[in-house]
């Protein structure tokens, strides 16, 4: 099986990069705990208004709306949904960012 530089890229970013630590930043204002699935507060993804609707996990970097749908599996997936970005602009943003290359 061939990896590519992309998948080796994201690997390192996702084992850098805790996912506690990036929601904290992330989303100031929501009340996370330290492991599992926890209530992000508002969705950054649409007008959302109703508290407890989105949700992540500070352990994996999954997130997921019940209101508007917003799902994903990692750091990385967070980033791109929220700045509209593709792959590798958003492996590069938090590469910068956090201060990974």
């Amino acid at each position: 099986m061939k990896t590519s530089k992309q998948q080796l890229q994201a690997d390192y970013i996702k084992a850098a990069l805790n996912p506690a630590d990036f929601y904290r930043h992330e989303l100031p204002n929501a009340p996370l705990k330290k492991h599992g699935w926890n209530d992000g507060s508002l969705c950054p993804f649409h007008a959302d208004n109703k508290p407890g609707s989105f949700r992540v996990n500070v352990t994996t970097g999954a997130f997921k709306c019940f209101a508007c749908g917003a799902t994903g599996s990692d750091v990385i997936s967070f980033t791109m949904t929220l700045q509209d970005l593709q792959f590798t602009e958003a492996l590069t943003k938090l590469a910068d960012e956090w201060g990974l290359v």
